[in-house]
């Protein structure tokens, strides 16, 4: 799901103690994933042996707050990634940023989410543009918390939870020549048989950026 809305209405619900059920589903939807950007550059392609040394566990995810959060705005933020998991019946995807204007506090339209992007720096600039775009006042965004990986540690390539879940369920088991491609600014990703069959449906999937290349290729 690609999109960006404002989590203000029901984020002052829940600070108030008076969130219910639908309220829980429209503060989800007020944090709803901005679509998934991958900035890691891509150089040459790895094997699929070097790659799975470098991609991550997909188990679990790590919530890392800002140091400028006061205690109850860390406390808010904390909530929405359990209420995502709930109402979803997924879980939270890294790499996921939430971004805010501190000017005008964590409850505000200011407030903005991007997850399931192929790095941290993608995440951060996703939630960072849409807050920009979304405040009213004249200070800057910042980054109120980030979702990462369990033990991120940062790599030679990552990708989102999806196509980290695909690498390992899709593209390991495939036999004979085999390709993964990876857009860097939508997201988008594909595997395939032959180099033009991968980079092919990653740029069908691109929505009209033409920077797909290949990642993995074995």
């Amino acid at each position: 799901m690609r999109g960006v809305q404002s989590g203000v209405a029901v984020i002052k619900h829940l600070c108030l103690g008076k969130v219910r059920v639908g309220d829980e589903m429209r503060m989800i939807m007020a944090v709803i994933l901005v679509g998934c950007v991958a900035t890691a550059s891509v150089a040459q392609p790895m094997g699929e042996r070097a790659a799975t040394a470098e991609l991550i566990d997909t188990s679990g995810i790590g919530l890392q707050l800002s140091r400028a959060l006061t205690e109850k705005e860390g406390a808010t933020i904390k909530t929405l990634i359990p209420l995502i998991e709930q109402q979803t019946g997924t879980k939270a995807k890294f790499y996921g940023a939430l971004a805010y204007a501190p000017d005008e506090g964590l409850i505000s339209n200011a407030l903005q989410g991007a997850f399931n992007y192929h790095s941290v720096e993608a995440a951060d600039a996703a939630a960072l543009a849409a807050c920009a775009a979304a405040k009213t006042g004249a200070g800057a965004c910042s980054i109120a918390a980030r979702i990462l990986p369990p033990g991120y540690q940062r790599r030679a390539i990552s990708l989102s939870l999806d196509a980290t879940q695909a690498f390992f369920d899709k593209y390991r088991p495939a036999t004979g020549n085999k390709y993964f491609a990876i857009s860097r600014s939508t997201g988008a990703w594909a595997l395939g048989p032959s180099e033009g069959g991968a980079l092919s449906a990653c740029t069908r999937d691109a929505r009209g950026a033409n920077d797909c290349a290949i990642l993995v290729k074995d």
